[in-house]
């Protein structure tokens, strides 16, 4: 028989969106002066909760604290070819800055630190400390406030009371007993399903599987939040058969192992042959889909970064290498052909055929040069340096899953509709549970919208309760 426990409010998962949403309706109920019981469910242990969020830099697309960045609104929805939900998105955009100071209020400090985009077209705000500093400094003031929270804690179950408004939950506790908990109302901020294979499959597709998440944090986002809202009628939103996608060595065991060098470079196959534009654009606005097309397009899903002892000499080139394993070295190209498994006469071929190509022109790593390689396909657009100054290296490149892209509809105040646009009475979801991208991710928007909507989620659930209370009286 499941043990019973009330709260006012329960949130759904430990990462920026949940914290917010925890604090922040802890803060409106004090305000309001109002005794609520909240609690905050996470699945993971204490040392490994929080999700995504624990693990990312958290990279903001903002001016300065208090501006999102220039076309923030158009660029969304262009990138999403119209299909996001635009008053959503200026919603963010009106409210990015005052939740940004609201999170530095709490202790938090943001800065402009360096990061693994050498070239960028968008500025990147980041906290100081990444999203770990978030998830502490909101969960330590949350606890501070009165919310419990309970590790090791997976909801499994939800029902709706006869009006069709969610009055419980039941949780399975490490060892496997559960709970059933009475609740007012629900926030669910419990991430994508990039860590349940099933869902990955059903909805990605064949291999998705052999996607490795960019972090560790990424397994504990199995989806079943998700299916659990749709399953009572939530209406789901985002590309369900997408996700934000990042180059990464596979020989790397750390969180974001990104290789973000490539653009001074080229890139081929396993079979010797390049299959992309590397310098195209600005690395923040194209890694995305090179990623991609090496899962979906390359034989075995991996490429290799081919380049010389030139870019060593690229200032900062570290930063862009967030992989902790060293280069591939060889003397020869025939010799680096051999340790990585390429045909050498191809990668020999097609390293002549590209440095023949490059055309001149000043080489300026920080922005587009307009330095090409023509007369070749694929071109490359910019930083077209040729590679003939060995020791020659390589790094092997993998696609990773960041975050999925499908989700659960919400309106601008956080709460879940149904098939019909309805709100669903008491059930709310922010951050990556609550789907938006379609198409090409906009970096830089993923945590800042998991605060925006954790704090608006937190605050509206306050009011919806408090109303549950008078109709109860």
């Amino acid at each position: 028989m499941e043990r019973e426990l009330d709260y006012d409010i329960v949130v759904i998962g430990c990462g920026v969106a949940g914290t917010a949403a925890a604090l922040s309706a802890a803060e409106t109920a004090k305000e309001e002066g109002k005794d609520l019981q909240i609690a905050l469910l996470e699945r993971a242990d204490f040392d490994h909760r929080g999700g995504n969020s624990r693990w990312t830099a958290s990279y903001m697309r903002m001016k300065n604290i208090d501006e999102v960045a220039d076309n923030f609104v158009r660029d969304m929805m262009v990138f999403s070819d119209n299909y996001s939900d635009q008053k959503y998105i200026e919603t963010l955009a009106a409210n990015a800055g005052k939740t940004l100071r609201w999170v530095q209020e709490k202790g938090v400090d943001f800065d402009y630190l360096p990061t693994m985009f050498l070239t960028s077209s968008k500025p990147r705000l980041l906290p100081v400390g990444g999203g770990r500093a978030i998830i502490d400094t909101l969960s330590r003031r949350a606890s501070a406030l009165g919310v419990e929270i309970i590790y090791e804690a997976t909801v499994w179950d939800m029902k709706l009371d006869e009006d069709g408004a969610v009055n419980g939950i039941s949780v399975r506790v490490k060892g496997g007993s559960s709970l059933h908990l009475n609740v007012g109302s629900v926030i669910i901020a419990a991430g994508g399903f990039q860590g349940n294979q099933e869902m990955m499959s059903k909805y990605i597709g064949r291999d998705a599987h052999k996607i490795r998440t960019v972090c560790e944090g990424g397994l504990f986002n199995k989806g079943e939040a998700i299916r659990l809202a749709m399953d009572i009628g939530a209406k789901g939103a985002g590309q369900f058969d997408s996700f934000h996608a990042e180059p990464v060595d596979p020989r790397s065991k750390r969180e974001e192992a990104a290789v973000m060098t490539y653009p001074y470079a080229i890139l081929v196959d396993k079979n010797g042959k390049r299959f992309v534009d590397e310098g195209i654009t600005t690395i923040d606005e194209q890694y995305e889909a090179v990623a991609r097309k090496i899962f979906y397009d390359l034989p075995d899903h991996i490429a290799y970064m081919i380049s010389d002892q030139k870019m060593f000499d690229i200032p900062n080139y570290e930063q862009a290498l967030e992989t902790d394993k060293p280069a591939i070295e060889a003397n020869t190209l025939e010799e680096l052909a051999a340790k990585i498994e390429v045909p050498a006469d191809q990668l020999v071929a097609t390293v002549e055929s590209f440095n023949a190509a490059c055309q001149p022109g000043e080489f300026h790593f920080d922005k587009k040069d307009g330095k090409q390689a023509i007369g070749i396909t694929p071109p490359k657009s910019n930083w077209a340096i040729p590679i003939d100054q060995g020791p020659f290296i390589a790094y092997p490149i993998v696609c990773s899953n960041v975050f999925t892209n499908g989700g659960i509809a919400t309106d601008t105040n956080g709460r879940v509709l149904s098939q019909d646009d309805y709100p669903i009475p008491g059930m709310y979801a922010a951050g990556e549970t609550a789907g938006l991208y379609y198409g090409k991710y906009p970096g830089g928007t993923s945590v800042l919208r998991g605060l925006v909507y954790g704090r608006r989620a937190g605050k509206h659930a306050v009011s919806y309760v408090s109303n549950l209370e008078k109709l109860q009286v």
